[in-house]
């Protein structure tokens, strides 16, 4: 009898380690990683999206996971945070594809990254039928937000704005005849209905010429657009095809001689210098800070480390990343909860820190519902392979702008 006691003992000490070992594994990271909250960022890594904005915004999110974990302790008293990370390739169809695989497999409470709108347009009604939050990272379409879906968040200059500071831009320096070469995208085309109603509202001529995004030679277009001889290029490409048009422009005489403005700042990037050379000097860009502008504890610890292991200044998409990530960090610990409705209820109206300063998601009608506006630059590349830091602030005034434009 009392070996058999013995051996039932035995058997049930054995079966309980069993259960101990499957639930924590050799050790405890088992466990600890069931228990992580996971925070999913999709982004174009892979053609025809723009896998340079992509990589630098994984970056971001990187730095943001460690700066939660470490310097945050975590979330929900002191459970770990961990990126679930998925390629959108700049299509709708893989963004919407990538978005239910980051939410409905990999368990993401919520979703950054956007950078397309085609995407984002796309992947924001799936965000609605989930429930679970999206943030605009880089996307820009008023369409987005003018949605009203309450699961969407933006933290991003929309394309009615960043179109009108384009036009008032183009009136300080007295220009008046503005020429548009737009990709065939929502982003392209949006921005160029915008120009086009903002320019001939101020008085300007507007020439508008629309491309498809997997263009592979210009000139003729940029022919025409010479001829035409405008003060101003607008230049509306993302990725190659905007490398493409300053290096074809170039080769044909029509830029530098014709000042061209891109999009966004593409021109700090390694790859824009790899492609076009010595062609790309004097072009100016759009952007939403500089280095060295004043920025919150966490944005400077986060430039720093960015810088440290990358070799050059963080883009304001992937400071954007980083700062929406501990937002919603904060707004995790705000709700006391890993739910993705109670998630969102936190984001709404609380007043919340990213890189920059303070951010609060609040619900007015029409295109500012959820949205967060950075301020605008016009920055120029005076010399080859110029660092960030170093670009030339040129509008507006109120920021340091001295409204000249270099060039030979």
């Amino acid at each position: 009898m009392k070996i058999c006691m013995d051996k039932k003992l035995f058997l049930g000490f054995f079966f309980l380690l069993a259960v101990v070992v499957m639930l924590w594994g050799v050790g405890p990271s088992a466990a600890l990683a069931k228990d992580t909250v996971k925070l999913g960022l999709l982004s174009p890594f892979s053609p025809p999206g723009d896998p340079a904005a992509g990589k630098r915004m994984r970056w971001g999110a990187e730095l943001a996971i460690e700066y939660i974990n470490k310097e945050m302790g975590g979330v929900l008293n002191g459970r770990q945070v961990e990126l679930v990370v998925e390629d959108d390739a700049g299509t709708p169809a893989d963004g919407i594809a990538g978005f239910r695989k980051l939410v409905q497999k990999d368990g993401a409470v919520a979703v950054v990254g956007q950078y397309h709108s085609s995407v984002c347009l796309a992947v924001n009604k799936v965000s609605q039928d989930l429930q679970v939050p999206l943030f605009s990272s880089g996307a820009s379409s008023p369409k987005i937000t003018q949605s009203q879906n309450p699961y969407i968040f933006s933290i991003m200059s929309l394309t009615p704005d960043r179109a009108k500071f384009w036009v008032d831009f183009a009136k300080a320096m007295n220009f008046k005849r503005l020429a548009i070469l737009a990709e065939d995208t929502d982003y392209g085309t949006g921005f160029e209905t915008y120009v086009k109603d903002f320019g001939k509202a101020a008085g300007m001529e507007v020439k508008s010429i629309i491309f498809p995004r997997t263009i592979t030679d210009m000139t003729p277009m940029l022919l025409e657009t010479k001829a035409w001889k405008p003060d101003l290029i607008i230049n509306l490409g993302v990725g190659p095809p905007a490398y493409l048009m300053v290096k074809q422009a170039y080769d044909i005489g029509l830029f530098p001689k014709v000042k061209m403005l891109g999009s966004f700042a593409w021109p700090i990037r390694p790859e824009y210098w790899d492609a076009v050379g010595q062609k790309g000097k004097w072009v100016m860009y759009t952007s939403y800070y500089k280095p060295g502008m004043l920025m919150s504890d966490s944005g400077n610890w986060m430039a720093a480390k960015y810088k440290a292991a990358h070799g050059e200044d963080p883009t304001f998409y992937a400071l954007n990343v980083f700062g929406e990530m501990l937002v919603i960090a904060q707004a995790l610990n705000k709700a006391q909860s890993d739910d993705p409705k109670d998630l969102q209820k936190a984001l709404v109206g609380q007043t919340y820190q990213d890189w920059s300063g303070d951010v609060k998601f609040e619900e007015p009608q029409g295109l500012k519902w959820h949205n967060v506006s950075p301020p605008h630059l016009i920055l120029q590349q005076t010399e080859i392979r110029q660092a960030f830091t170093d670009s030339k602030l040129v509008f507006p005034p109120q920021f340091g702008g001295d409204g000249k434009i270099a060039g030979p």
